[in-house]
């Protein structure tokens, strides 16, 4: 496999609900850091910085983060976190929560040098279910910043849309469907009529009928051109 520059990441989607996650800073950056993560669904967030943005402040206020206005303290305040992020403006602090980071072996993300840390962050668009992200891995956020809004205005709230059904019609197929194969198909022409708006979906229920039909239909003459 050829070598690249962005072969040292690997893209994930973490579930976040449930898992102490851990924020080192009080200011617009640890803001920024932090709506991602509560964004992401994440409910055990500890914030520790001697003072705080306005925003912060207010998710502290109605318990949606826990706030501890004092300095970090590495040792301590990192064992038993899951997820750790280090925004301050104290680089050797930075530097002191990515080493201890490792050695625990929690997730970090190092605001002030992102090569210390073993995650970066990247641009992210949210449509209901669809979750797109961008990242230079680390080489510019802004350019990354710019590639995502190029997405999100193409892809707007009929995908979201589009998603729900989509979601919808496979839990139905799982259901109703016991031949891998076929289902596999369904799915698939069920994706394409949603990307490419060919048919009304209807309800669910005979939306799956007509798209087992159709399926069945293309299996058919498959078989008869072999």
């Amino acid at each position: 496999m050829e070598k690249n520059a962005s072969n040292g990441y690997y893209p994930v989607a973490l579930k976040m609900a449930g898992k102490r996650c851990l924020v080192a800073g009080g200011g617009k950056v640890a803001e920024r850091k932090l709506m991602g993560l509560l964004e992401a669904g994440a409910d055990r967030v500890v914030l520790i910085s001697p003072a705080v943005t306005e925003a912060i402040q207010k998710l502290s206020d109605i318990g949606a983060i826990e706030w501890l206005p004092r300095a970090c303290s590495v040792k301590s305040d990192l064992s038993g976190a899951w997820l750790v992020i280090a925004a301050t403006n104290d680089r050797e602090l930075n530097a002191a929560i990515a080493e201890e980071a490792e050695r625990l072996g929690i997730l970090s993300n190092i605001a002030d040098d992102y090569e210390r840390g073993s995650f970066i962050t990247p641009s992210v668009i949210r449509k209901g279910r669809l979750l797109i992200s961008v990242t230079a891995t680390g080489a510019s956020p802004v350019f990354a910043k710019a590639v995502s809004r190029e997405l999100e205005s193409r892809y707007g709230q009929r995908y979201a849309d589009a998603l729900e059904r989509l979601n919808e019609l496979r839990r139905l197929a799982q259901e109703k469907i016991e031949d891998r194969m076929l289902k596999e198909k369904v799915l698939r022409l069920a994706a394409d009529e949603c990307l490419t708006m060919k048919h009304s979906m209807g309800h669910a229920e005979d939306w799956l009928h007509r798209l087992i039909d159709r399926t069945k239909g293309g299996l058919q003459d498959e078989q008869q051109q072999q």
